[in-house]
């Protein structure tokens, strides 16, 4: 048998023998209760090591299937073919779903790995339960992947070509994106597996909950990373001028996001004051439900979208029963251990700052309760036997008022103290900021007309956050300054490092500011225009002068490309939007010609031919857009400044800990 055949076999068997010891990694602490013998707990911490390792070694040899192009694998023979260049090859991995459920559980294992280490200096006697929890978890997806969505099926004899891969997926976007995505929706897991252990061992609330935040923060990090990927692909490659469409696959991972974003800020009360414990556990559950949620929408079958793949109903209702089992068991744990995670502190003033982060959580989570019944009630009509549409219009009018409610609080909290405020301090605080966002309200509205209140409102409360920001520096810098004489610049390098927990979060608002900014100036200004244009043609849109200047015919490495020329007047710069039919499918795609400047994107989208060298073009001027993601930019930067500092262990003898 040829080598390659025979990794292939031995990947495969290997995803069996990780299943195998997945059990054995959940069971082990369960199996030391039942003998009376405690050492059998330590079987879950070298177990989750194996696991990774043979996780990993399947991986690989699909990963090299697909390089070789070896098409007697049937999953690489529908998803790659000859021609695909090597980048796309690899990442063919997750290009459909048997393989993108493969990458699931294969960053499941390596965070439970990341576990494992953390865990044997820091929380050594919870770590088998939180090990057996991860195990159930991976031996939930080996068990959909080997039985019924299995990567390592076999077509004998092998086709001499493989189908291709999905155009739409032949985009570095789309190569970066789904893995993002998986990374957030997987480390949601570990915050799960400590609530569980939590509820299950009477964990003390102060020794687990910073380990929570670390984690949340770095899966909500990644989720938004991967969302933001998402957003930009959609806007450069689908050519229809925007970045999100409420797409149901786009609410799926933006449901947890949303309670992820509270779920990070809840567990910051319970740092600091003690309190919202039970809360939060429910939280994290709820937060990693919505992302097994996010999985059975997308690989179910139920949704038709260019992110999911048609499946049959076996592999549906399998993702539809571990969902619940998941949801069932870690609900009834809740349900029945939750009364031991009682809170030692309570809010002790509605003008406080821990009142309005409660109000911040109850804001997302109405935000995310709408986005779940927008998404699911259509199909829960269907199952009625009745057709219903929920598409933009309600999405934008029942979260556009909630979203300018969180900016708002995100606004004030920093002006607000602890426990409880000095109300004529804080409106003293607060009538700079006050007095800045009316002033930019009024302004957009004097300018532009007031034909949109959004926008007024929504610049208005973003002016009120950045000076707010602003403020809270000016006013540590100013401390510090007169407490040691030092020049500006190093002042503010030293409060902002002094402190970078608080920081970190400060320029994650502002990150979201700029990306306020940037919806509102490319969601209510923005121009378009589709004519039929021949070469010399000229169309005016938004300001901007374009001229078609015609077309070239292209190679590609496994596609045709007719492109084009538009010259924009006002700086001489080109843009090269392209029609391209992909060989193996004869699938027709059209690619962007995109021109940015920090204000605005003249985006160009070419059409079919209309005969006699007139082709048909989509002109859009798109005011700001670039705002989004610079934004997205700086979210990610307060994030890490914020993750940065390192933090304290906190630690528990043996004697104090419970299984």
């Amino acid at each position: 048998m040829p080598f390659s055949l025979q990794l292939v076999e031995f990947g495969h068997l290997a995803a069996h023998l990780a299943l195998a010891v997945a059990l054995l990694q959940g069971l082990a602490p369960l199996l030391a209760r039942a003998t009376g013998i405690p050492a059998l707990r330590r079987l879950s911490v070298s177990a989750a090591g194996v696991v990774f390792l043979l996780t990993t070694i399947g991986a690989a040899a699909l990963i090299h299937a697909f390089v070789i192009g070896n098409f007697s694998v049937k999953y690489v023979a529908q998803h790659s073919n000859e021609a695909l260049p090597l980048f796309y090859k690899v990442a063919a991995l997750w290009g459909g779903h048997e393989g993108s459920l493969y990458l699931w559980v294969w960053v499941l294992t390596f965070f439970t790995l990341l576990v494992v280490w953390r865990g044997r200096r820091e929380y050594p006697d919870h770590l088998p339960v939180i090990l057996s929890v991860q195990g159930w978890l991976t031996v939930g997806f080996f068990g959909l992947i080997l039985f019924l969505s299995n990567p390592f099926d076999r077509i004998f004899p092998a086709p001499a070509e493989g189908h291709d891969l999905n155009p739409l997926l032949q985009d570095p976007g789309m190569v970066i994106h789904p893995p993002m995505l998986y990374l957030g929706y997987v480390g949601f897991s570990v915050p799960f597996a400590f609530a569980i252990t939590a509820l299950l061992t009477n964990w003390k609330s102060e020794l687990w909950s910073g380990l929570i935040r670390r984690w949340t923060l770095v899966a909500w990090g990644f989720l938004t990373t991967g969302i933001m990927l998402g957003g930009w692909w959609a806007y450069y490659e689908l050519g229809w001028g925007g970045y999100w469409a409420w797409d149901p696959v786009e609410n799926a991972s933006f449901m947890p996001w949303l309670l992820g974003t509270a779920l990070v800020h809840s567990i910051t009360v319970q740092d600091r004051r003690r309190m919202l414990h039970t809360w939060n556990i429910f939280l994290v559950i709820a937060t990693f439900s919505l992302s097994l949620l996010g999985t059975f929408l997308v690989r179910s079958g139920v949704l038709s979208s260019v992110h999911s793949f048609a499946v049959d109903p076996g592999r549906g209702a399998y993702i539809l029963a571990f969902m619940v089992v998941v949801l069932g068991v870690s609900f009834g744990i809740f349900l029945v251990r939750g009364r031991y995670q009682q809170a030692e502190e309570a809010i002790s003033s509605m003008w406080s700052r821990e009142a309005l982060f409660v109000w911040n959580n109850v804001v997302f989570t109405v935000a995310c309760a709408s986005v779940l019944l927008g998404t699911l009630m259509p199909l829960v009509a269907d199952a009625f036997g009745h057709k219903i549409t929920v598409g933009a219009p309600y999405f934008n009018l029942v979260l556009v008022p909630i979203f300018l409610l969180a900016l708002a609080l995100m606004g004030t909290g920093p002006l607000v103290p602890w426990r409880k405020a000095n109300l004529e301090r804080v409106g003293r605080r607060l009538a700079i900021p006050f007095s800045a966002g009316v002033s930019a309200a009024l302004l957009l509205w004097f300018v532009f007309g007031n034909q949109y209140w959004v926008g007024p409102v929504g610049v208005g409360l973003v002016a009120f956050v950045l000076t707010t920001l602003g403020l809270d520096l000016n006013r540590s810098v100013r401390i510090r300054r007169a407490q040691l004489g030092e020049a500006l610049p190093r002042a503010v390098l030293g409060t902002v490092l002094g402190n970078r927990r608080h920081y970190g979060g400060m320029v994650v608002h502002l990150g979201i500011a700029i990306i306020a900014v940037g919806i509102v100036g490319s969601g209510l200004f923005r121009s378009e225009k589709t004519i039929t244009m021949a070469p010399g043609d000229v169309v005016e849109v938004g300001g901007e002068r374009l001229r078609f200047d015609g077309v070239r015919q292209l190679p590609g490495p496994n596609y045709r490309s007719i492109q084009a020329r538009v010259t924009i007047e006002g700086s001489g710069r080109a843009v090269y939007p392209e029609r391209r039919t992909y060989l193996k499918q004869e699938q027709p795609m059209s690619e962007t010609g995109i021109d940015s400047t920090p204000l605005r994107d003249v985006y160009v989208v070419m059409a079919e031919s209309a005969g006699d060298g007139r082709w048909g073009m989509q002109v859009y001027v798109n005011p700001l857009v670039q705002f989004i993601w610079f934004g997205g930019f700086v979210i990610i930067s307060g994030l890490a400044l914020g993750l940065s500092r390192k933090r304290k262990p906190a630690t528990e003898s043996p004697a104090r800990a419970t299984a």
